[in-house]
């Protein structure tokens, strides 16, 4: 079993570059209250664990490489935010299944693609970011965590 905080991780991860990607190529203002959730500071000012990871995952994937931002919003967020050329092609390029549930012993094999899509159709399902998407509609932490690692790598 994985550490919390690396799922939680790969999932502000996924829905910080899914926002990202969605509004390419403007810049947007991400906070961490869209991506992890809303918090209340104590009384020292000092927001929770959870809220502050989300915060410093922003701030990873551009020294990482995958973003770009003009400045922080306190520690509540990122202004001018923009995918980088690096995070917006592995984003868009095509994938065989990065990560397919497996089937529980009382399942029926699921059926094959259907016959008759048409290959833009198909080829759309394939790119990474409708597998994250698809990953996060799921809320799989495993497939997030799956095609978060093929993102990284």
């Amino acid at each position: 079993m994985a550490d919390i905080n690396v799922e939680y991780f790969y999932q502000d991860i996924a829905k910080i570059l899914s926002i990202l990607y969605a509004s390419f190529p403007s810049k947007a203002a991400i906070y961490v209250a869209e991506v992890s959730g809303a918090d209340e500071p104590d009384e020292y000012g000092l927001h929770t664990d959870r809220y502050s990871a989300c915060f410093y995952a922003m701030l990873w994937l551009q020294e990482e490489g995958y973003l770009r931002y003009s400045d922080s919003i306190r520690q509540d967020g990122i202004d001018q935010a923009t995918l980088t050329l690096r995070a917006f092609m592995k984003l868009s390029a095509i994938a065989e299944p990065i990560y397919i549930e497996p089937l529980l012993d009382d399942e029926e094999p699921r059926e094959e693609e259907p016959d008759g899509l048409s290959p833009s159709v198909l080829e759309d399902r394939m790119l990474v970011i409708n597998q994250l998407r698809r990953s996060l509609d799921n809320r799989s932490s495993i497939a997030i965590g799956k095609v978060i690692q093929h993102i990284l790598a």
